[in-house]
């Protein structure tokens, strides 16, 4: 494949091979589980195409082999196991246990089942639970394998408007205007979003709002980065105390604490203009 291919699905989609971020079973695309995508995905209950399936395949014995297909939907999370050989044999599946419990019958090449999911979860929570699984009809090599599966819970998708009307606004504090509010309402929802406050002429600052952020740059010319979920049309506040660069001198100057509010994706900077400037207080 060429540079082109990469970047056309009409170039990627050649005979035998498809460029997508979607798995196949039974000859249908679905999308293919991972770690990551309990942060920056979702999924729509009643359109099981759009679940996220964890597809594993644990050896029984070099002939034999047990696969996994884990899923979750709005209310359950489902385990289907299926052993096959890569021989002529059809084996079956005796029995189950799960977590070193009571094995339970089958009888069969295959079998599903499901649990509910926690009570009050959240996105990334992580399921974990132990299969064991056995062979019926004994025959060369194990019989039995275990197959722990570790699934962290995806978020499930709330229909929204496409486009919302955006807002921004910047309010400072009667008392203290080093302290800044920042009121932001997106045109349309993005999972883990990450917003940029640039700091150029800062010693500290101080989370107001008990929002985590961490930092980049220096001190002197860096900034805060948050990371987190907006929601179209609704509207999310920042509240940060800076402590400008000059009141750490003897000069009373305008330092630029705050020069960029970038919501990356999301059409920039939010801050045109002048910088929003500090001003040095009594004590200091």
């Amino acid at each position: 494949f060429e540079n082109e291919d990469l970047l056309q699905q009409e170039a990627a989609a050649k005979n035998g091979f498809n460029l997508t971020p979607f798995g196949s079973s039974n000859g249908e695309n679905l999308a293919v589980y991972s770690d990551e995508a309990c942060v920056t995905e979702c999924f729509k209950p009643d359109d099981p195409s759009t679940y996220f399936y964890l597809d594993s395949r644990s050896q029984m014995n070099p002939q034999i082999y047990v696969d996994n297909q884990t899923y979750q939907t709005a209310t359950h999370i489902f385990y289907t196991f299926t052993i096959g050989a890569s021989n002529s044999s059809t084996p079956s599946i005796a029995t189950y246990s799960v977590n070193g419990g009571s094995a339970v019958n089958v009888g069969a090449a295959s079998f599903t089942v499901s649990y509910p999911l926690p009570a009050n979860w959240i996105p990334c929570d992580q399921v974990s639970r132990t299969f064991t699984v056995t062979r019926g009809g004994g025959g060369g090599g194990a019989t039995v394998v275990t197959i722990p599966i570790d699934y962290k819970l995806i978020k499930i998708c709330v229909d929204e408007p496409e486009t919302c009307p955006e807002v921004f606004n910047v309010i400072r504090d009667a008392n203290d205007p080093n302290i800044i509010t920042f009121e932001y309402t997106p045109h349309r929802s993005k999972l883990n979003a990450e917003i940029q406050i640039t700091t150029p002429q800062i010693t500290a600052w101080e989370a107001m709002d008990g929002r985590t952020y961490s930092t980049f740059g220096n001190p002197s010319n860096g900034g805060l980065r948050w990371n987190g979920d907006l929601v179209c049309g609704q509207k999310i506040v920042f509240i940060i105390k800076f402590t400008p660069e000059s009141c750490s001198n003897t000069r009373d100057e305008a330092a630029n604490i705050v020069s960029n509010f970038n919501v990356k994706d999301m059409g920039g900077n939010k801050l045109p203009g002048k910088p929003l400037t500090g001003v040095c207080i009594s004590g200091s």
